[in-house]
């Protein structure tokens, strides 16, 4: 059989994949802040504040008192403020959901950049919140709420809330403050980087913290892009340019290492080669706690102040009492009997948080009463009149799934009958409802139908099949089947009102058989307040002996009376239920012995603060994390179990992880490991899952050294078939089809067939709903069921995929739930419309007498120009014209549309400079551009104005005497007729290359653009700095050709960076897309930067390689190799080379002569 899927991981493997801050502590780390230590630490937060607004002055000062809470545990909560009446077990169990719905968004929506803020997409991210927001307190507002559907909506909000401080440059500008208006609709957020930004530069990695300051803005929101999403980078050449849009970041995103800037600014972790911003995670994780913590009470919009202090508490499982759910058979007055009887007793002494009623008569028609006041709940149960003409009519199981789709996660359910199951062809359904929301279901058994059958039909078999059924929903929810006649319905609703608790942690709950005299030790620790042993005789046969027959001792052997006496109640309810409640126990092994011979139903549970709760985990192929798996585990497979103790600091430890079956017997076992810090209340244990069903329990000891033991009583039943929802492919939208791809394989060794069905709340599914998959051993297949969208907005359904194999006996089916909202299809924008630049005045012209370089500073010229721009707006506008010349133009905020209003600009200079260029921008880096051509048809002397002085240098005894002539600020130098090439005078000391580094790049030269007639016109342009370390700048020039224009600031010769880096911009066409900026040092070093502006033309997939053209590229390649090694020999025998790439940026290729 297969053995895959729950395994350990590499810790590296972890760490670098993941979008965001970690998602959870199942790593075990002990510092960094994950998704689960932000969210449950906000969530306590809240509670605390709630704590202290709503209940008496605790260990945090008096009411309304927010101080010194920083690092308050759900433990202290509840010791200060709950006084172990409230299940803190239950409460974490609510932050769980959340954590898990959290996790879940990288698993589904990975690949998409709005659901991690990644890719600048934050309006889009912005979007999506305010719609989960709303979705959950739509569903909260309802009188009814779902709040499993309401703490899922939460948890995928929260997600986008947190990833947000992670992954936007907000912690970089306003550190751990929290941006508590994102996700709020009729909020306006603080302005947004445009795509035409660049955001950062590149990071040096050769200094200890490479990305400190690396982000170039101040006052726009940016956020890092990451590889493998929707919204791609930019792409720039690192080795040309040195600014670009920020990447998120780390090892496994490849756009922070091929695409400039380099590097990123993702807070995920205070780990360098994982988070290059890592020394801001703390800050960054703040500011998402904070967040949090006011969504869920800010005074004006958070959570707590919509929904009211009692939904707010329903949402966190922190009332005081838990619901309390009955299904009813009307066909059966001792059915309706029990009902009004425990109701009543709860009404006088107990508190329940909510009745629900689901009532199925004679006929199959159910009704719903939800109340929690009992009294009302108790007059609906009056006006039920019994129906007699079908005594013995099924009880359809769409009435038990009717109650449980409506129960409060983590409740109990008593089903009151007297007839056998109908409609088993929803056994499945019910099954993974009632383990889906955790629910706990108990039968009580008249036994006018279940044992003793009236109507047609073979008696034997249809009562042991609904016996049966029966008891495996119960087992497999952790729940009991009782039995009782006409005179135990008082001692029954005894019996329901004894198991009712929230705070119940469980002990044994096990099997046994009918063998006198066997032995049952029951370690009792130092932290139970109470315990209580419920003994069913005959469990489930309808023949109980009325009452078991046990003795009980202490730790010290002594026999414990079977009659309530001092601090020992004992309580025989009928039908074989025995209670046994013990307060204040002596901590050690007490002793259970069974003397009689029937078949018992044993379980122990306790009072305490010590309880836990299992998780089962997988890794996920995408990130290499490990989540919370949502169906069943697979047989086989080795397993890695999550154990969480809340209160572990209260005992001495937790050693082992057991797994036991139905009697009690150990099958398999691990020693467990535990987290330390945040991460010390999780423990991790590894085996091989049995073939067979099971029960988790636990083992350790207290702080006085006794063993202690919980178990979850909640039976496992592995499967051999394994089912997931795949990633799915974008959202739900308005009246639009989603898919809903699922992988369904089967793990065991012989062919099998197995039906695949969907169920969503909504009635979203599009038929067909059920897929048949016939597969051998160990193979699977895929499919897609598909979603189709109502018209309303918000709306979410709860989709399950089940599978099982045909013919299956098994009351638990694989399967996989995901919860998807209806949103809005809005379209991104794009805007491929160049700005406009018309030229609107020119005065002035420019003759050639004029361009004479002595004197055209003379002659001046001056031009106008209006521009705008109709798609996303302005963004930059700048002009080619140099130091000497002027530039204006009218202010305009950065979006700036021509509807609103075109901008003028006055552009001036002198016959220096005949044409020069207005470049403008638009927010989606479209470039258009205005041309000043004040001497057409003329071109501008190529020699400059000059004084010359010469100067006669000797260099070396080898070479002929140079003469070096200045000419303005540039350098000639000529070399007598013998010599055979150029000598400047040079420095042997300086090897270093000039620096130059492209700094911005407008226009784009597509390939029809490039090989046109008509290249000249379409331009495009380009800014440089640079500068020079050694001997000083020489000379500055480009490779663009004549219809260029290279202005640069002006230089002296031998100035060095210590003078500051100068700038140049290039303007020219796609004749040219392929350009050079040349710098030169005094010493003849020469630094280069790179334009390369031509679009990649679409590859063609229809080229071939013949053997013709092989051989020829054959023969070329290994001509070149010959001359290459021609070339190293001789340049190793006359000359010695060496290459000195910058040490600043290493972005161009130098050569410096000795």
């Amino acid at each position: 059989m297969a053995s895959s899927g729950f395994s350990f991981v590499v810790l590296l493997v972890c760490v670098v994949c993941v979008l965001g801050f970690l998602p959870n502590r199942y790593s075990l780390l002990p510092s960094d802040f994950t998704h689960q230590d932000i969210t449950e630490a906000a969530i306590l937060r809240a509670v605390a504040k709630f704590c202290q607004e709503t209940l008496p002055m605790g260990i945090f000062g008096r009411r309304g008192d927010f101080g010194g809470i920083k690092n308050v545990t759900a433990k202290e909560l509840f010791e200060e403020y709950c006084g172990g009446t409230v299940s803190e077990k239950r409460f974490q169990e609510a932050i769980d959901d959340i954590v898990k719905a959290n996790n879940r968004v990288d698993q589904d929506h990975y690949t998409e950049a709005a659901w991690h803020v990644n890719g600048e997409a934050i309006k889009e991210a912005h979007e999506k919140m305010m719609l989960l927001r709303e979705a959950s307190v739509n569903e909260l507002y309802k009188p009814t709420p779902d709040y499993a559907v309401a703490r899922d909506l939460i948890g995928q909000f929260l997600h986008i809330v947190q990833m947000f401080y992670s992954n936007t440059n907000w912690p970089e500008m306003n550190g751990s403050a929290a941006y508590d208006v994102l996700g709020i609709r009729g909020k306006t957020l603080m302005d947004q980087s445009p795509i035409s930004m660049d955001t950062c530069r590149s990071c040096n990695p050769f200094t200890d913290a490479p990305c400190t300051g690396n982000l170039l803005i101040d006052g726009h929101l940016t956020s890092g892009y990451r590889s493998g999403q929707d919204r791609r980078k930019p792409e720039r050449k690192p080795s040309l340019h040195q600014t670009g849009k920020c990447s998120h970041g780390g090892p496994l995103d490849m756009s922070s290492t091929t695409s400039a800037a380099t590097g990123g600014i993702n807070k995920d972790s205070s780990d360098p080669n994982m988070s290059p911003h890592y020394y801001l995670h703390h800050q960054a994780a703040e500011g998402a706690i904070r967040h949090t913590t006011a969504f869920f009470i800010h005074p004006a919009f958070g959570l707590r102040h919509l929904i009211g202090d009692e939904k707010f508490q329903e949402l966190l499982q922190l009332q005081r009492s838990s619901s309390l759910g009955f299904v009813i058979h009307t066909g059966d007055s001792m059915c309706i009997a029990t009902a009004r009887e425990t109701v009543t007793r709860f009404m006088s002494a107990t508190k329940v948080h909510r009745y629900i009623v689901v009532s199925q008569d004679e006929s199959g028609s159910t009704d719903v009463t939800t109340s929690r006041d009992g009294r009302h709940v108790l007059e609906y149960l009056n006006t039920l009149e019994v129906n007699t003409s079908r005594p013995c009519h099924e009880l359809t199981l769409t009435a038990l799934e009717t109650a449980a789709s409506v129960m409060d996660q983590g409740s109990k359910i008593y089903v009151l009958t007297s007839v056998n199951p109908g409609d088993l062809d929803r056994l499945g359904h019910v099954s993974t409802l009632l383990t889906r929301k955790k629910l706990t279901l108990e039968f009580v058994l008249t036994r006018s139908c279940v044992y003793t059958r009236r109507n047609i039909g073979p008696p034997r078999a249809r009562r042991s099949a609904g016996l049966d059924l029966y008891a495996g929903l119960a087992a497999a929810s952790g729940g009991s089947v009782y039995s009782t006649d006409k005179a135990g319905v008082g001692k029954m609703s005894d019996v329901i009102k004894e198991s009712v608790t929230t705070s119940g942690a469980t002990i044994l709950k096990m099997s046994v058989g009918t063998a006198t005299g066997k032995l049952i030790d029951i370690p009792i620790d130092n932290t139970i307040r109470e315990v209580t042993i419920k003994i069913i005789a005959e469990a489930g046969t309808g023949t109980g002996t009325g009452k078991p027959t046990n003795t009980l001792t202490d730790p010290h052997k002594a026999p414990i009376p079977m009659k309530t006496t001092g601090n020992v109640t004992l309580k025989d309810l009928g039908g074989g239920v025995r209670f046994i409640k013990i307060k204040s126990p002596q901590p050690g092994v007490w002793h259970l012995t069974k003397q009689d011979s029937v078949h018992w139903a044993l379980e122990v549970t306790a009072q305490s603060t010590i309880d836990f709760s299992t998780k089962f985990v997988q890794t996920n192929p995408l990130n290499g994390f490990q989540y919370e798996i949502t169906g069943r585990p697979i047989a086989g497979d080795i397993a890695t179990a999550i154990i969480t103790v809340p209160s572990i600091d209260k005992i001495g430890g937790i050693t082992q992880v057991v797994l036991i079956d139905s009697t009690g017997t150990p099958v398999e076992s691990s020693p467990l490991t535990q987290g330390r810090g945040r991460a010390a209340t999780i423990f991790k244990g590894t085996f091989t899952l049995p073939t067979k069903t099971f029960q988790v329990s636990i083992h350790g000891t207290d702080k006085l050294g006794n063993a202690l033991q919980r178990l979850d009583p909640m039976k496992i039943s592995p499967l051999a078939v394994k089912l997931h929802i795949g990633t799915l492919a974008g959202s739900l939208y308005i009246k639009e089809d989603l898919k809903i791809p699922f992988t369904v394989t089967n793990t065991g060794d012989s062919r099998t067939t197995i039906d695949v069905d969907i169920t969503d709340d909504q009635g979203f599914a599009v038929s067909p709903l059920k897929k048949s998959f016939t597969l051998a051993g160990n193979s699977s297949a895929t499919g897609t069921f598909t979603l189709h969208a109502g018209s309303t907005v918000g709306v979410t359904t709860t989709v399950t995929v089940s599978a099982q194999p045909v013919g299956s006996a098994s009351h638990s089916p694989q399967f996989d739930t995901r919860r998807v909202t209806v949103e809005k299809h809005i379209i991104r924008k794009v805007d491929n419309t160049t700005p406009e630049c018309n030229v609107t005045s020119v005065t002035g012209s420019c003759s050639m007498a004029q361009m004479d370089p002595c004197s055209c500073h003379l002659h001046t010229w001056s031009g106008t120009a209006q521009f705008g721009d109709v798609g996303f707006g302005l963004f930059q506008i700048s002009s080619t014209v140099g130091t000497t010349g002027t530039f204006t133009y009218d202010n305009f905020t950065l979006g700036h549309t021509i509807d609103k209003g075109a901008k003028t600009a006055s552009i001036g200079s002198d016959c220096c400079d005949p044409v020069s260029y207005i470049n403008v921008v638009d927010m989606a880096s479209n470039t258009a551009q205005c041309t000043f051509d004040l001497a057409p048809g003329l071109t501008k002397p190529a020699y400059d104005c000059t004084t010359t002085t010469t100067t006669t240098t000797t260099t070396s005894t080898t070479l002929a005497p140079s003469t070096t002539t200045t000419v303005g600020t540039h350098r000639m130098s000529s070399v007598p007729s013998g010599d055979t090439g150029v000598h400047m005078k040079v420095s042997s000391k300086d090897h270093t290359p000039p620096v130059c580094n492209v700094t911005s790049t407008h226009g784009r030269c597509s390939p029809s653009q490039t090989s046109s007639d008509d290249c000249d016109q379409h331009v495009w342009f380009g800014t440089v700095q640079f500068g020079d370390e050694g001997s000083g700048l020489y000379l500055v020039k480009s490779t663009a050709g004549d219809s260029s224009v290279l202005n640069y600031e002006k230089f002296a010769e031998g100035d060095t960076t210590a003078d500051g880096l100068k700038t140049a911009s290039l303007t020219a066409t796609c004749c040219h897309p392929l350009t050079y900026v040349i710098v030169i040092d005094v010493a003849g070093n020469e630094g280069q930067c790179e334009f390369d502006v031509a679009e990649a033309a679409s590859p063609q997939t229809d080229n071939v390689l013949t053997p013709g053209t092989i051989a020829g590229i054959s023969v070329g390649v290994l001509a070149v190799l010959i001359g290459a090694v021609t070339v190293a020999v001789l340049v190793t025998k006359y000359c010695q080379c060496s290459s000195y790439p910058s040490t600043k940026t290493g972005r161009f290729r130098t050569t410096a002569w000795d």
